[in-house]
């Protein structure tokens, strides 16, 4: 790594200084890549999205937006990019994938993918990066607030299907931005995520139980609540993770490590309650079955601090946790992403 150009400094700080225009956004088909592509277009940005398929590729130019088949794998496929203000860097393997990937896969995508993309920022002199980094570096916190200063306390290694390799290799690739923001001059900001709730999750593949509930609200179903439903956590609207990366890209106070959540707990119940509430005829509403002789699947609680972000740079969630599953309908009534959200099915259904 070779940083120290005559003028490096110098010419960071002005792209610094400025509205970050052209952004390259790796992920653009990822759930959260889809709305942020669309929210920074809308806004009057130049948005340069990254991907592997030719079918991503179609959606994106033929709706104005410019799209390169990169494998960020791959260090020679950033030579067809050319320069940008900023890289927001979503793309990634995710823990949820687990059974589909080896640890090797991890490792490739997540630490090398994100070696290949400082070094394309380096070599291009990119001001700014903006980075989606797991909460799970925290899954063995005691603490149950989470601020931006609780040490990393994390394992896995003895569970089946061990989630392990994927949080070592997001903490590899966040070591990197890290390192080359310290070497060269460039402005790091590293988003620390609890579970993000929103329309076109992959969660859905899963058949996870947020979006069972849903269904069952829809059908007038019943909807059981396992064990003591004490456990709390943090979610955040997919849209107020967008709001916060944008505030970020524009802000030269933000740098460094934020947690971006809601900053409040909720049980199963509640969230259950809340789903109900949107989701159900009121003349035909789920009922709700406590079952404690289950066991509740959710064993530890954890809420997110983040008031770091708001000091730094005025991020706060636009969204409780009801008004994101009004807009969460809203925006599957529009389904402005369906053929993106096909091709993922599509995929996910071949690989398995």
């Amino acid at each position: 790594m070779v940083c120290q150009e005559e003028g490096r400094s110098e010419s960071v700080k002005a792209k610094n200084e400025r509205r970050a225009n052209r952004i390259l956004v790796t992920g653009a088909n990822g759930f959260i890549g889809r709305y942020l592509v669309d929210r920074l277009h809308r806004d009057g940005r130049e948005v340069v999205a990254i991907g592997t398929s030719a079918e991503v590729e179609d959606y994106y130019n033929n709706i104005g937006i410019k799209y390169i088949k990169v494998d960020i794998r791959n260090e020679e496929d950033f030579a067809k990019i050319g320069p940008v203000d900023a890289v927001v860097h979503l793309a990634g393997l995710l823990s949820i994938d687990a059974e589909g990937w080896t640890p090797k896969d991890y490792f490739l995508t997540n630490a090398l993918g994100t070696y290949n993309i400082m070094e394309y920022c380096r070599k291009q002199k990119v001001g700014t990066v903006v980075f989606s980094m797991t909460h799970s570096d925290m899954n063995k916190a005691k603490e149950v607030v989470i601020t931006d200063s609780t040490p990393q306390q994390y394992g896995g290694i003895r569970e089946t299907g061990s989630p392990l390799p994927y949080i070592i290799s997001k903490i590899a690739a966040m070591n990197i931005i890290n390192t080359y923001a310290a070497e060269c001059g460039i402005r790091q900001v590293i988003m620390r995520l609890p579970g993000i709730r929103g329309f076109g999750s992959q969660d859905t593949l899963h058949d996870c139980v947020f979006h069972q509930f849903i269904e069952k609200a829809e059908s007038g179903r019943p909807i059981e609540i396992w064990g003591k439903h004490e456990t709390k956590r943090d979610f955040v609207y997919v849209k107020d993770v967008v709001q916060a990366i944008e505030k970020a890209l524009d802000n030269e106070n933000a740098r460094g490590t934020y947690n971006i959540g809601s900053g409040e707990g909720l049980t199963i119940l509640d969230e259950a309650e809340a789903i109900i509430d949107v989701f159900s005829d009121p003349n035909n509403q789920s009922k709700i079955v406590f079952r404690p002789d289950i066991p509740e699947l959710r064993t530890r609680s954890y809420i997110f601090d983040y008031s770091k972000a708001e000091k730094d740079f005025g991020y706060r969630p636009s969204y409780t946790y009801h008004a994101g599953l009004i807009d969460f309908k809203k925006e599957k009534e529009l389904d402005n992403f369906g053929s993106l959200r096909s091709l993922k099915v599509r995929r996910f259904k071949e690989k398995r």
